[in-house]
């Protein structure tokens, strides 16, 4: 029975890889807006910003009189490394230095993206053997213990710090992460019962 909760934890997280993993809206109002209290900071002694900040209000008073436009766009876990390599998506660079909290070689890091649901592929397979060996069991463990803790962690303390647009975690991450830390809690009771029945 353990052995098939981990395949079905198995196959959320595959499934996940596939949904969003990153949505970030943004509003021509915001944008605006932002952009004018930027110009009006940094570029306030400048006579041609001060022209430049006046259009800038007008356009945002007339978006606000038309009705705001807002944009969204969603990233999934399988478009991380395309993105980011193309360098067009600062959601996914962001996601990426959350994950690996480093913004170092990201271009390097975001293929490792696609380790995700191979990782959750093996634990299956350790599953599977760990029905007769005990050690895969403590495998599966350590490195769904590793993933889930340390994304979690990653995900519930780092801000996304963006001036113009809003990024929000979706449930694809989520997803992925509760999968494998299900993946570690499952495994955990194993060796519990596994240890009670050498008892």
């Amino acid at each position: 029975i353990l052995a098939i909760l981990v395949i079905a934890a198995t196959v959320v997280i595959v499934r996940s890889f596939l949904m969003p993993w990153a949505e970030v809206s943004t509003s021509a109002t915001k944008v605006a807006s932002d952009l004018t209290n930027a110009a009006s900071t940094n570029l306030k002694d400048s006579p041609v910003a001060a022209k430049f900040i006046k259009k800038l209000e007008k356009v945002t008073d007339a978006i606000g009189e038309f009705g705001d436009v807002e944009v969204k766009s969603e990233i999934s876990g399988y478009d991380i490394p395309t993105m980011v390599n193309k360098k067009t998506s600062k959601v996914a660079l962001s996601l990426v230095a959350i994950l690996f909290k480093s913004a170092e070689n990201l271009d390097k890091k975001s293929y490792l993206v696609y380790l995700m649901p191979l990782v959750a592929i093996l634990c299956s397979l350790l599953a599977v053997i760990g029905v007769r060996r005990r050690w895969s069991i403590i495998a599966m463990c350590l490195v769904s213990g590793a993933i889930s803790i340390g994304g979690i962690y990653n995900l519930k303390t780092t801000a996304l710090p963006n001036a113009f647009v809003a990024i929000t975690i979706q449930p694809g991450l989520w997803y992925t992460m509760y999968g494998y830390l299900a993946i570690f809690i499952i495994s955990i009771v194993w060796m519990l019962l596994g240890r009670k029945k050498e008892a």
